[in-house]
């Protein structure tokens, strides 16, 4: 169908404007003071909800992170066995409030306005290193990665910049499990997480002893028919890591930006902890909305490496924990934010008007 172009808005704009309007209209108050989207009521969130959970400074000790260095590799001193007992662990914070993974309702989080996420350096990386610790498969940058090229995220939220330190998967015995964050009790088949540490402590060591010191970028992995070309150089080299503290350098490219999701402007945003003991809490994290593909084949690679008792590495993940209070945020596709104060406000039409002025700023801003 021909694209028609009235004063540099296409019809595909105008289409979606006009519906701006009708969104905005069905937006104004009801009787009862609360707005109404489609044919119900939306929960009104408590007031005086703020942004930031304000928690407690832990202190977090680098040996605690042992399992992140090859000499904490050569014992299994837990397991995915029994994640229970993670908590009797000496100097475990497993038992916490804020512990991860989650189970995330979407129903129940709270709508914010992040900006968007921008992912520098994201490009091709080659010789990076593929390491199994016993628990799962970590993935580092070459050493003599020039520091100008190390990549690192700012915006979506996070108040600092976050340099990549590595990324690993978790994943399950079949596909009908596998990762660790869960949405509406449902998992995908596996998950990948992407480390990154606060530079404003300097190293990722010094970072691990702050309650903002990592941000793990969450991104679910689910079945797809075909193999995804830009996973592969993640499953090439596993047969040679298939024990434990066997470790080699992958010989094809790797594209960082091909291992996000096609669209990043969706995600889930809460507090937590790392997954694997001592479950420090000291993880800003985000769950990206949208997964990407990967084959079954490729998937069974991963299936087929030893852990630390020389048994099958399946089922690494660490079962939902309780969200205790905490508030649980979503960004919406196209980062605008409805009001959730109304009643406790004396201003629904304006707020009304900036919502919608939000959808048309971001209707204008299509290529």
């Amino acid at each position: 169908m021909r694209t028609v172009r009235v004063g540099g808005i296409n019809d595909g704009q105008i289409i979606y404007i006009l519906g701006v309007i009708v969104v905005f209209f069905r937006l104004l108050p009801t009787g009862n003071g609360f707005p109404v989207i489609g044919d119900r009521e939306t929960e009104i969130s408590e007031s005086g909800k703020v942004e930031n959970t304000i928690r407690p400074e832990k202190v977090y000790t680098s040996s605690m992170f042992e399992h992140w260095s090859k000499s904490g590799w050569k014992s299994p001193s837990w397991s995915y066995k029994d994640p229970a007992a993670w908590a009797s662990l000496p100097g475990s914070f497993c038992g916490g409030d804020q512990q991860s993974p989650i189970d995330i309702v979407p129903k129940s989080s709270v709508t914010k306005a992040y900006p968007k996420f921008t992912f520098h350096n994201y490009g091709n990386f080659d010789k990076m290193k593929i390491m199994n610790n016993g628990h799962t498969v970590v993935y580092n940058l070459a050493a003599n990665t020039p520091a100008d090229r190390i990549p690192y995220i700012t915006g979506g939220g996070l108040n600092d910049k976050y340099q990549f330190h590595s990324f690993h998967l978790h994943w399950g015995s079949d596909s009908s499990k596998g990762s660790e964050h869960l949405i509406k009790s449902k998992s995908y088949p596996a998950e990948l997480h992407m480390v990154h540490y606060n530079t404003k402590y300097g190293t990722f060591e010094d970072a691990t002893t702050h309650s903002d010191g990592l941000a793990v970028l969450g991104i679910f992995i689910k079945v797809g028919l075909a193999d995804n070309e830009f996973f592969q150089p993640l499953v090439d080299e596993i047969s040679n890591v298939l024990l434990n503290q066997d470790e080699t350098t992958l010989n094809r490219i790797v594209s960082f930006q091909n291992l996000l999701p096609q669209k990043t402007t969706s995600f889930f945003r809460y507090s937590g902890s790392l997954t694997t003991p001592n479950c420090n809490e000291i993880v800003i994290w985000t769950v990206f909305e949208n997964p990407i593909k990967v084959s079954e084949r490729q998937l069974n690679m991963f299936r087929n490496l030893n852990d630390a008792a020389n048994q099958q590495l399946v089922n690494n993940y660490r079962p939902a924990q309780q969200v205790k209070g905490r508030i649980i945020y979503y960004r919406r596709y196209n980062g605008c934010e409805l009001k959730e104060s109304w009643p406790f406000t004396s201003t629904p039409l304006l707020d009304a008007f900036r919502y919608s002025q939000c959808l048309i700023n971001y209707a204008l801003s299509w290529e």
